[in-house]
């Protein structure tokens, strides 16, 4: 995966197959309904702390909490997931080909040992203006991935990082590369869009 910035734009380039899943099922990972329930309240934390006695006023509080807040967070995710979903729409399928000879992404596949006939690439261009949509989508992701598999403070995500992948399972070790594709992306549009 390669990221592209422009005035108007900025682009998830040349993702591979493996990459392109995970980002296209971005959107729907984030809704939660893959998870158990449990796992989905992670998005909506109570806005009382768990040692709190109800109360008159905090029983109020938490009314409020559901009949108002609640729900207009759950349409604000809604809604930042459907600007995703759009942009997914319009990726683009790519082959080595279709990149100019003097592209740099020539001489990185070639040196990290890639074969010439790689299978289609893809591309996603995504407005400016969408940008916020694709980091809530991201962080609604991790946090549940987080929350039902344990993954932001794992010590297996250090074995990966520093030691050898294979002391990890395979799939966990699935997970754990694409929770971490996930936070890329994220400190990705901090660094080059969301800072100012």
């Amino acid at each position: 995966m390669r990221f592209l910035l422009s005035e108007d734009y900025w682009a998830l380039d040349s993702l591979f197959p493996g990459e392109w899943e995970w980002i296209q099922i971005l959107p729907r990972l984030a809704s939660g309904r893959d998870f158990r329930a449990e796992s989905r309240e992670r998005l909506f934390p109570s806005p009382l702390a768990p040692d709190v006695l109800a109360d008159e006023s905090t029983i109020s509080q938490m009314e409020d909490w559901e009949e108002l807040i609640r729900p207009e967070i759950a349409e604000t995710f809604a809604e930042a997931r459907a600007i995703v979903e759009s942009d997914l729409e319009r990726c683009e399928t790519l082959s080595l080909e279709a990149y100019s000879d003097d592209d740099p992404i020539h001489e990185a596949l070639a040196e990290a040992g890639f074969p010439g006939d790689l299978p289609e690439m893809r591309r996603i261009v995504v407005p400016h203006e969408h940008t916020e949509a694709w980091y809530s989508t991201l962080n609604q992701a991790r946090l549940l991935m987080n929350e039902e598999y344990d993954l932001a403070n794992a010590s297996e995500r250090q074995l990966v990082k520093t030691l050898d992948p294979s002391l990890v399972g395979e799939d966990r070790l699935l997970l754990i590369a694409q929770y971490e594709l996930y936070s890329v992306i994220q400190s990705i549009l901090v660094e080059n869009l969301m800072e100012e």
